[in-house]
């Protein structure tokens, strides 16, 4: 399952896509995003959430330029209620040191969204990736026993 959010540039700053093969949405952000195009891409991103039912989600904003710690308030207030009742658990946030997306990711581990979810920050795609895995290992061991 794959969708995109495109700004009024018609340009596309939101990728959203369920891999059921690592059983894990990932989502990826580029350029500038609004606050409005936050929302709208949040909202995308519940859709599937609600589809899929996935626990495990990979937050890249390695290549988002935008400021979105502002969010964090709609995010904790709007979002992460839907989002949890549609079965998020788990969220790798991936951001390049000292840019906007870190921001927004320190502020996200002090907020609801740290607290309430399984929340980890990383500076590249193959350590949240791993670290999700480990989650999936951690969980599969609960249930086996």
């Amino acid at each position: 399952m794959y969708q995109e959010a495109k700004n009024s540039f018609d340009r596309v700053y939101y990728v959203i896509e369920h891999n059921p093969s690592l059983d894990v949405i990932d989502t990826k952000w580029f350029g500038y995003a609004s606050q409005n195009d936050l929302r709208k891409a949040c909202e995308i991103g519940l859709e599937v959430l609600a589809q899929t039912g996935c626990p495990y989600k990979l937050n890249d904003n390695t290549e988002h330029t935008g400021p979105w710690a502002d969010a964090v308030a709609w995010l904790e207030k709007d979002w992460l209620p839907r989002a949890m009742k549609y079965g998020l658990r788990y969220l790798a946030h991936v951001a390049q040191e000292h840019s906007y997306g870190d921001a927004a990711g320190q502020v996200m581990k002090i907020s609801q969204i740290g607290r309430q979810l399984e929340y980890c920050m990383f500076n590249n795609r193959e350590d949240a990736l791993a670290w999700l895995k480990s989650c999936q290992l951690k969980n599969k061991t609960k249930v086996s026993f």
